[in-house]
């Protein structure tokens, strides 16, 4: 499974998760005739639907926003981006998978990038690796109708090697 994007994408994931377990749940209760201490079976399903429709709901728009991302691969306009140095955070927060023996967090970097004699600046999706610090130029693709919307390439940084 791939790693996701976006906290969008990461909260899909787990709500998905939830409501399907709730929703289980609620369904095996009700259909074994399992006794319960207060409360019916039926009301796992209840709270699991809900989790499955917002996560449906979340996973919808993190969708959403990489098919722009890709427009914006495609149609966009490209133009050299400049990275903050000291706006690379790690999200040690967040984990996903591990390497072996440690737990994947995702790294995200921020790039300021100028279009008709404006400057913007835009945070990139999750980095799974670590991005290399210094004079990096990556590639900013934007909307030239809507400079606010862009998306920085990750195949244009580059990374530390661990």
């Amino acid at each position: 499974m791939k790693p996701p994007k976006t906290y969008e994408a990461l909260l899909a994931f787990i709500l998905l998760i939830l409501g399907g377990v709730f929703t289980l749940l609620g369904l095996a209760a009700a259909a074994l005739s399992l006794p319960m201490r207060s409360g019916a079976p039926r009301d796992f399903a209840l709270w699991g639907l809900p989790l499955l429709l917002f996560g449906a709901g979340l996973l919808w728009y993190a969708r959403q926003r990489e098919r722009g991302w890709a427009r914006l691969r495609a149609e966009g306009r490209a133009v050299p981006g400049q990275l903050v140095p000291r706006a690379t955070r790690h999200h040690w927060y967040i984990s996903f998978g591990s390497d072996g023996l440690h737990k994947r967090s995702p790294w995200t970097v921020l790039c300021i990038y100028q279009w008709e004699g404006r400057t913007y600046s835009i945070r990139s999706q999750f980095l799974w690796r670590r991005p290399r610090e210094g004079e990096l130029h990556p590639t900013v693709y934007l909307d030239p109708l809507n400079p606010r919307w862009a998306w920085i390439d990750p195949d244009t940084l580059q990374f530390v090697l661990e």
